[in-house]
């Protein structure tokens, strides 16, 4: 049985889950694509910051013609992934090479000024597609999360910048300089905090989970009060099952962030492997109180009630986690779960099929549907299900048994 957890916009499954020159030829192994990006300094401007800055523009360039190319390639073969996707894997399997950064001396407006023009390559690989989707829900639902967050905080700033240039042009007195100054030096601060977030997410997508924690602890030096490095620290921490530490971070994420939807959602998740399912249950209802639309959080919350033997109550979360989400492959496995334990075995079925249909690896829930069969003295069609299951793993003993049971039954 799977948990989900999330970052932002998604969120990890908690307990056990089921889990491109400028544009070539779409379906091409490698991509290559030319990235431009440019930045104006303010008069009392950093130079390095403006040149990273610039820098990360020509990179969302790239990757913007990126994400075209690879939601095409996605649609041919026939597996199209959602634009949160897209940009999920395209900022995280892109490279960067051949970055050049050159000052220009520009004139606008009767006013002198400086810009640092930032041009590269991008090279992403479409087999990262098929990576993608090889990952289980836990990971995507994470990832994408991260990303959502980072994007979102990425935006936030280039704006916040851009603004505090034209302030510091329109101040008059020094005093109001000097304000602006100090602004404009948090908000590279804040930057930076941002970059860090970008490669610990990048880390993260490598299953490199301690130097994800290492550049979500550098991020948060720069940036002590932001909520999302916590929580994304959380994250890495709960995937190397070190539970009471993620735990501590996501209390961190919640301080700092009382509406933080997601990481409620994750510190449920931890709660839930830890046992306590209770506390769980309070975790995912403040992620659905702050998000009424959270279907992971549903998916949860009806893992603990199944958990707890309430399984009437875990058949109507699963029920909204896939009214939110029709190709939720391990909530359609849970139900079925939960109706088998009410032995209502024709909808348990019904729930395997789905499951099945979605995710044709899922090697419990032909067993389970096998099981379902076995009560309704469907042998032929449980053998046939313990079979598939001992040829998705070889050692899985309770299939074994079972086919010995149906071989008995017929015989009889």
């Amino acid at each position: 049985m799977i948990w989900g957890k999330i970052f932002r916009r998604a969120a990890i499954i908690l307990f056990a889950g089921i889990f491109l020159a400028t544009a070539a030829i779409v379906g091409a192994a490698v991509q290559i694509f030319d990235g431009a990006g440019q930045y104006i300094m303010s008069d009392d401007g950093n130079h390095e910051f403006a040149k990273q800055r610039a820098q990360q523009r020509a990179e969302k360039n790239a990757q913007k013609q990126a994400g075209v190319a690879l939601k095409a390639f996605s649609r041919s073969i026939n597996s199209e992934l959602t634009d949160e996707e897209v940009s999920a894997v395209t900022n995280n399997i892109i490279k960067v090479s051949d970055v050049k950064i050159v000052p220009v001396p520009f004139e606008a407006e009767g006013e002198a000024g400086l810009m640092y023009r930032a041009t590269l390559k991008a090279t992403i690989d479409t087999d990262g597609i098929y990576a993608w989707l090889k990952r289980d829900d836990k990971e995507k639902v994470t990832i994408i999360q991260q990303n959502d967050s980072l994007q979102d905080a990425i935006q936030k700033n280039d704006k916040l910048a851009e603004d505090l240039k034209e302030q510091y042009k329109r101040a008059t007195s020094e005093a109001e300089k000097n304000r602006i100054r100090k602004q404009m030096s948090d908000a590279d601060r804040d930057f930076l905090a941002n970059q860090k977030l970008e490669e610990a997410l990048k880390l993260y997508y490598a299953k490199d989970h301690h130097g994800s924690i290492k550049l979500n602890t550098e991020a948060i030096e720069l940036k002590p009060n932001w909520s999302w490095p916590y929580n994304n620290r959380g994250i890495a921490y709960d995937d190397l099952k070190q539970y009471e530490r993620a735990i501590q971070d996501y209390n961190k994420a919640i301080q700092l962030n009382p509406n933080n939807d997601y990481a409620y959602n994750n510190r449920g998740v931890c709660h839930g492997i830890l046992g306590q399912y209770e506390q769980a249950i309070q975790d995912f209802n403040k992620a659905i109180q702050f998000n009424p639309n959270y279907a992971e959080a549903y998916y949860n919350r009806g893992l603990a009630y199944y958990r707890l033997g309430q399984y009437e109550r875990a058949i109507q979360d699963f029920n909204k986690a896939i009214q939110l989400n029709p190709n939720y492959a391990v909530a359609y496995y849970n139900r079925g779960n939960a109706y088998q334990k009410l032995k209502q075995y024709e909808r348990a079925i019904q729930d395997y099929d789905k499951a099945i249909q979605l995710n044709p690896n899922n090697d419990k829930a032909y067993y389970n549907r096998g099981v379902a069969h076995y009560y309704l003295k469907q042998y032929k069609n449980a053998l046939k299900d313990f079979e598939k299951t001992l040829e998705l793993n070889p050692n899985h003993k309770q299939s074994k048994k079972g086919i010995e049971l149906c071989l008995k039954a017929m015989s009889q």
